[in-house]
């Protein structure tokens, strides 16, 4: 494989993981936004809602790397394959965290649930934010160019969140 191929290898895990960042920030963005609008949800209900959510966006990431490998590679992923899959995985796990962590102070009466629901928005919204004006910086694009990328990358995440959102009802 050799020093390049070691490098490509690791820049790929490292890519498929911010990939599965981005939709677990976007999911989990969309859920508590969801939660924050809908009519008596209480902080357990919040924290079961984001946490299957999350669970659920990462396990689906999981599934489409298994089976994509077994079509592309025509076989089942083992060994490292199957480690970076789950490690990739787990990346979208700890996206929750933060918000999670808020949510949990609401349970215990440190923060009221809309409070707790406004953090996690807030934490869910400044990493998305900083993912695109990262992408946007390593782009090679002018800085005008980089401003006009920026904004359209942002409002497709606020459209993916909103059709999200829209999608449960809210």
């Amino acid at each position: 494989m050799g020093n390049d191929g070691t490098h490509r290898a690791g820049l790929d895990e490292r890519i498929g993981a911010l990939k599965e960042r981005i939709y677990a920030t976007v999911t989990g963005l969309a859920i508590l936004a969801g939660l924050y609008t809908a009519e008596h949800v209480t902080a357990g209900e919040s924290i079961f809602a984001l946490a299957v959510g999350i669970f659920a966006i990462a396990a689906a990431g999981f599934v489409a790397e298994v089976i994509a490998h077994q079509i592309g590679h025509r076989a089942f992923p083992r060994g490292r394959e199957l480690a970076v899959m789950g490690r990739t995985a787990a990346v979208a796990l700890g996206t929750a965290s933060l918000p999670l962590l808020a949510l949990l102070l609401a349970l215990c009466g440190v923060l009221t649930l809309n409070a707790a629901l406004l953090i996690g928005m807030g934490i869910d919204a400044f990493v998305l934010v900083g993912i695109v004006l990262l992408a946007s910086a390593r782009s090679g694009l002018s800085l005008g160019q980089r401003l006009v990328a920026s904004t359209l990358l942002l409002a497709l995440v606020a459209a993916v969140a909103i059709a999200l959102l829209l999608a449960h009802g809210h």
